[in-house]
């Protein structure tokens, strides 16, 4: 995951270019307009640019991501309760009782003391930082000493000596976003993609970052200024400037030699005591002026990572009752067409059928449709199905799969209802995909163009030969079955 950085001298390049390209346009005015216009147009062109400065200068505060007001958070903590709620209505709806009502009510216990901390979590008098060690010479235990000396009244502290481990566990990073208020990730030289990835990977997840800058490995002042520098720039567009730290971890004893004109030298020893200083200066400023929007973003992290597992949790109680009606619908969607089959498939034949299935999951998903509404979109998405090419590439796939397994007498019906019912099937579980990523407070609409991209996914995941083999074989048995009772 790369650092963006951005290009303002190319932007005010390219913004001078189109203003000069204008001014050409104004030929018949240009003896009028003179070398005024010429000033202007550069006047302008530099105007651009500063003005890209400052917005680019406001954009970049790391410290601040999320504007997140006690408000923010009121109706965040409302909106959890609800799903709690909804939760707890969906076990009330659970007809199977195999010990899967008393797990769901463990869950929600556990749900619902979570969010009471999370109520009591804020407000707090104290911030929660932690280190994140990637460099292998720092000290970070002398470091974190020295910080909770200092300001261990108003700050707890966490040291971790191994970042390795913690990113090559996914579980360990998350939780240290959703703990700490602030991370101190401390680097010894240029950025790696490894700790570009750790510091895109916390700025994603809305985490406030300082990045500390550990000059031991350098000797030479040069050389210090270099390497911060180069930090600097690399995230120009991540990390405000004063958020770059440099600190000297341990004391060192360094050997200079100063030559005179006569081609002699003198030597001597200088010895640089550990700094620490303006770190520490950086947080005790923090944690008097900052402590509330830090402390109000980490318990709006925790509360957004509640609600996701409420979300998952009924999101997988709602696919489970979906699943059951996608069965029943395309095995309907099957047997019509089956039974009136068609020389060539005509998607529009089953959309009535795909009607009333999105009717009923739209009600499972809390957010019920009008049969018109679901009948629009049942037609939207047949006519989607057939721009991408999903009817033709079914009904070829299907009809090899049915050739290979010697099923003539009734072929061409099996291959219509077959498709219908794997078309219906797509749509079904695309319809399902939509619903659980789907957020209604935004936007009460179906968002189709999003829908189409769940349509594609949908059709590439389950157009496995595996799958459609074993789809195959039990829709045929069925629809043969309805033959021979029909037939009786």
């Amino acid at each position: 995951m790369n650092i963006l950085i951005k290009k303002p001298i190319l932007v005010a390049g390219i913004s001078l270019s189109f203003l000069l390209w204008i001014g050409q346009k104004l030929t018949n005015y240009w003896d009028e307009i003179g070398n005024v216009s010429i000033f202007s147009l550069i006047c302008l062109g530099g105007l651009s640019y500063f003005l890209q400065q400052i917005g680019r200068k406001k954009s970049v505060n790391q410290l601040n991501l999320l504007d997140i007001t006690i408000n923010d958070l009121t109706a965040k903590i409302a909106s959890i309760k609800n799903q709690i709620e909804a939760l707890n209505c969906e076990l009330n709806e659970i007809e199977e009782k195999d010990n899967q009502d008393a797990k769901i009510n463990i869950k929600i216990n556990n749900f619902q003391q979570q969010l009471n901390t999370i109520q009591q979590s804020f407000p707090r008098n104290n911030l929660n930082i932690a280190i994140l060690n990637l460099s292998q010479n720092t000290n970070s235990f002398a470091l974190s000493q020295d910080i909770e000396k200092k300001v261990k009244t108003l700050v707890n502290f966490h040291g971790i000596n191994d970042v390795l481990e913690i990113f090559n566990n996914a579980n360990n990073l998350t939780n240290l976003v959703l703990e700490y208020d602030l991370l101190l990730l401390i680097v010894s030289e240029d950025l790696t993609q490894s700790q570009k990835e750790i510091i895109s990977y916390c700025k994603n997840q809305q985490q406030n970052l300082i990045i500390v800058f550990d000059d031991i490995n350098y000797t030479l002042q040069e050389e210090k200024k270099l390497i911060l520098n180069s930090l600097k720039k690399a995230l120009d567009s991540v990390i405000e400037e004063k958020y770059i730290i440099p600190i000297s971890s341990k004391k060192q004893t360094i050997k200079v030699r100063r030559y005179e004109e006569n081609s002699t030298y003198k030597e001597w020893e200088e010895t640089f005591n550990a700094d620490h200083e303006k770190l520490i200066e950086t947080l005790l400023i923090l944690t008097e002026k900052e402590l509330d929007k830090l402390t109000l973003s980490t318990t709006y992290r925790q509360a957004i990572n509640l609600e996701k597992q409420i979300r998952e949790e009924l999101n997988a109680i709602r696919k489970n009752k979906s699943l059951k009606v996608v069965e029943k619908y395309q095995m309907v969607a099957a047997t019509a067409t089956f039974a009136n089959p068609v020389s060539s498939l005509d998607l529009l034949a089953t959309a009535a059928i795909n009607a009333q299935m999105i009717v009923d999951l739209s009600k499972i998903y809390q957010h019920p449709l009008s049969l018109n509404q679901a009948q629009q979109i049942s037609l939207t998405l047949a006519k989607v199905m057939l721009k991408l090419g999903i009817v033709e590439i079914s009904s070829q796939t299907i009809s090899a799969i049915l050739k290979t397994n010697m099923i003539t007498f009734v072929a061409g019906g099996l291959i219509q209802g077959i498709s219908a019912a794997y078309l219906t099937r797509v749509c079904a579980l695309s319809l399902i995909e939509y619903y659980e990523v789907a957020d209604f407070t935004v936007n009460d609409n179906i968002n189709i163009s999003k829908l189409k991209e769940k349509i594609q996914l949908i059709f590439e995941q389950n157009k496995e030969n595996n799958f459609l083999n074993q789809f195959v074989k039990k829709t045929s048995l069925l629809l043969t079955s309805v033959q021979v009772k029909s037939i009786g």
